[in-house]
């Protein structure tokens, strides 16, 4: 919003170099965004006094004139119709800025001019270029800006949404008064003609419009506006067309409430009506454009049309022209919501919408009615007819809003004393009452919509101050230290041990397509089936929140494989989401999944040119689970719960009976879906499991002192013995002197009878007093096997 200087002080007597005020206004949280010098046009332009004139010899219509300004007489050459002698007006001498150019000494047919007489409209002082300005008074010589008060800076200030009542001069003036303890001067208006009466206005969207002034104004006489007029709205930023328009844009700006003038000839009937607009209905609008409207949007009609959209733009048909000779003059309130889609659907922002869409003062509405309505006929020659009309249907209730001076000190840091503050919210326009010692008690005005509750008070108090004036001090706290997160530290070693495999992390996204999930293949009624729905997703493909880390991976899999990176080890930790139903959150669940594809080891003339397969896989689950610290871990046949595994060769991880995850080589059917044509084996494990059993201080065992004592057997027994069973037997048989033991083959063929495998078992015995003796070991060993061949009926392989 642009604000003129000498407008501003108007309002307020302040003597504040412009400068500083832009940086208080700043620091208050009005940011001044620019401050020019207005009207730099006017630099090289003095008054002048025209002494003769004369026929230019050799061009018909202009003048070759003698001027003085201050020293010797100057010769200019001029066409304007009112040149003459005694005639005081602007001369522009060379070197001077104006619109069409630089000013220059030149020759004009053949005549030395050294300079140019001026219009209002080359200086930007109006839209009359009919002939050269005409001055009350001057002193030839002197700075035109000086001499007819156009001295002038231009405060560029940028308003944020919340502050509307900002959106005017008076606005403005309020918070320089109260930064600098100055009074307000609000301008002043006529008395105020309300009553019965008045031009029937009927109100039929009450919940759209609040409320509704009018005033008829009669024997006007349309035409351009005054040179101070013209020159305050220049410098606001806003063309001059007609007195009539101009005095609707200066009460706006100077007061924050949009005004229209309708041409009451034109209206028909002989009454507003304020509505929704119906289907099909059309206007067009003084920008020349014809708009479709909608039942959404309202409307100011007369007896059979509508004549403006209301809030945005009056209509063509009633338009004010130099035929009007009576005006309807309007001032409203309308809901800031309802202009802002009207505005935003139609694509027509404007001064009014603007101001409108961000809530103006309901109180201001007659009072501009009544500034407007004075101005108007004082400069258009009219009279306005009484009564005026005024509906309100619900009038405006004040807020009250308490604050504590000790909450403003704890928040601000800084002292308030309860004085300060009372007279802070006052100079602001807000009621104080004050009950003893207790809370300040406050009426909120009603041009402050931004104020509702005590932290904005606060911040009131905290602008006002000055936010550069209040002090930086260290905040205390008091020392605390918190006990370490286990779940993040732990995860943190996953990740490190995980990387210590040689995996390398990826991280993808949490959000999955649907067709993802489902190439899964997860039977009906599995919780993983259950997903999140975004509302507003991106795209198709990431609508669902993942209920499995396996699709993020084969994703990077078949990413990579068509890069020609087709050996991959990879890992991912992260987070699951399962719906729950109703309005719960989702159930979240840390994973770690990790799978491993292509060649073994690098391209190496010492390695063997060998493919991953499931036992890598099956490795890294055993590597980091013995790492944490986790015993009694075994691998049992998984169950159709995992169908994304291809059968028989997948497991379920489990310690004692508690299953921690599972482990197998992906369903050929699976990859398909990624276009992965070679094998992948994964593992998914539940980090909250694991961290249930994760034991952090590993048990100490002292360094043998004496020897071990292997033996091998080899067992024969039914392919359907698994060797998972073996094992559990054997750690659960609690035999003497057994240290360890590891299966270390399993063969089928010849001459092992069909249906039948042979199983080879290492076990390793130790004392941990003495050397084992043969004879100690013999009846030991032979009670293991023989517990081994009667309870899976086995025979010792010869």
């Amino acid at each position: 919003m642009l604000v003129p200087y000498s407008w501003l002080r108007e309002f307020v007597e302040i003597d504040a170099p412009p400068r500083e005020l832009a940086h208080r206004l700043t620091m208050a949280g009005l940011e001044v965004e620019g401050l020019e010098e207005g009207l730099p046009c006017l630099e090289r332009v003095v008054v002048a006094r025209v002494v003769e004139t004369a026929p230019h010899p050799s061009r018909e219509g202009l003048r070759v004139c003698k001027v003085e300004a201050g020293g010797e007489p100057i010769q200019v050459v001029c066409g304007a119709p009112n040149v003459r002698p005694g005639l005081l007006t602007a001369l522009a001498l060379p070197g001077a800025e104006l619109v069409g150019g630089t000013v220059r000494s030149c020759a004009v047919h053949g005549v030395e001019s050294q300079g140019m007489l001026c219009s209002a409209a080359e200086l930007l002082l109006g839209d009359d270029n009919s002939g050269i300005l005409d001055l009350a008074n001057g002193e030839p010589g002197a700075p035109l800006a000086r001499a007819a008060g156009l001295e002038e800076w231009i405060f560029e200030i940028g308003i944020t949404p919340n502050r509307s009542d900002c959106l005017s001069v008076l606005g403005v003036a309020r918070e320089a008064a109260t930064l600098y303890h100055r009074p307000l001067i609000p301008p002043k208006t006529g008395p105020m003609a309300w009553g019965d009466g008045g031009f029937p206005v009927t109100i039929e969207a009450p919940d759209l419009c609040r409320r509704y002034c009018a005033a008829v104004i009669r024997g006007v006489e349309v035409g351009p506006s005054p040179v101070w007029l013209q020159q305050r709205l220049h410098a606001a930023g806003i063309r001059p067309i007609n007195n009539v328009v101009d005095v609707t844009n200066y009460v706006m700006v100077e007061l924050g409430q949009p005004l229209h003038a309708f041409d009451l000839e034109t209206l028909q009937g002989g009454r507003i009506v304020v509505r929704r607009a119906r289907e099909g209905e059309v206007i067009t609008t003084l920008d020349g454009r014809e708009r479709r409207l909608s039942p959404s949007m309202l409307v100011i009609a007369d007896a059979r049309r509508p004549v403006a959209v209301a809030g945005v733009m009056g209509g063509g048909e009633t338009e004010v022209t130099q035929a009007t000779t009576s005006i309807l003059l309007e001032s409203a309130w309308f809901t800031p919501a309802q202009i802002r889609r009207t505005a935003k659907g139609l694509k027509l922002p404007t001064e009014a919408s603007y101001r409108f869409e961000r809530g103006i003062d309901p109180e201001m509405t007659p009072r501009a009615l009544a500034r407007a309505a004075e101005l108007m006929a004082e400069l258009t020659g009219g009279s306005v007819e009484t009564p005026w009309t005024d509906c309100y249907p619900e009038p405006w209730t004040p807020r009250r809003v308490s604050v504590r001076p000790e909450r403003i000190e704890a928040l601000l840091g800084a002292p308030c004393p309860r004085e300060e503050v009372r007279s802070i919210f006052t100079s602001l326009g807000f009621v104080v009452e004050e009950k003893g010692d207790g809370p300040l008690e406050l009426t909120v005005p009603s041009w402050r919509w931004d104020v509702g509750q005590e932290a904005d008070l606060v911040e009131e108090v905290a602008r006002i101050k000055g936010y550069d004036s209040i002090p930086t001090t260290i905040p205390r706290a008091a020392c605390h230290q918190e006990g370490p997160d286990n779940s993040a530290w732990f995860e943190r070693k996953l990740k490190t041990l995980a990387a210590s495999l040689g995996l390398r992390e990826v991280i993808s996204y949490s959000f999955v397509a649907p067709r993802e999930l489902e190439a899964l293949g997860l039977r009906e009624g599995d919780h993983r089936c259950s997903w999140v729905r975004l509302q507003n997703p991106l795209t198709e493909e990431q609508s669902v929140m993942r209920t499995h880390l396996l699709p993020g991976l084969l994703q990077v899999v078949s990413r990579n494989i068509a890069r020609r990176s087709p050996s991959l080890r990879l890992f991912e930790l992260g987070r699951v989401f399962l719906e729950r139903g109703g309005h719960e959150l989702p159930l979240e669940e840390t994973r770690l999944a990790a799978l491993v594809t292509g060649r073994r080891f690098p391209l190496s003339w010492a390695w063997p040119q060998e493919d991953v397969d499931l036992f890598d896989i099956k490795g890294v689950v055993e590597v980091l689970l013995h790492r944490l610290g986790i015993e009694g871990v075994s691998f049992r046949p998984s169950t159709p719960d995992d169908p994304y595994y291809l059968p028989g060769a997948s497991a379920e991880v489990r310690v004692g009976d508690l299953l921690v995850g599972t482990v197998g080589a992906v369903s050929p059917k699976v990859l398909e879906a990624w276009e992965i044509e070679q094998e992948v084996f994964a593992c998914d494990l539940s980090v909250e499991r694991l961290l249930g059993l994760y034991r952090p201080i590993p048990r100490f065992r002292p360094l043998p002192e004496f020897p071990a004592m292997e033996r091998d057997i080899a067992v024969v027994v039914d392919d359907g013995v698994k060797a998972g069973e073996i094992e559990a037997h054997i750690a659960a048989s609690s035999t003497p002197f057994l240290e360890e033991f590891r299966i270390f083959d399993c063969y089928r063929g010849r001459p092992i009878p069909p249906g039948k495998k042979s199983i080879a078992i290492r076990f390793r015995y130790r004392a941990q007093d003495r050397t084992l003796t043969e004879e100690e070991l013999a009846p030991v060993h032979q009670g293991l096997v023989d517990s081994i061949l009667s309870t899976f009926r086995g025979v010792l392989r010869g």
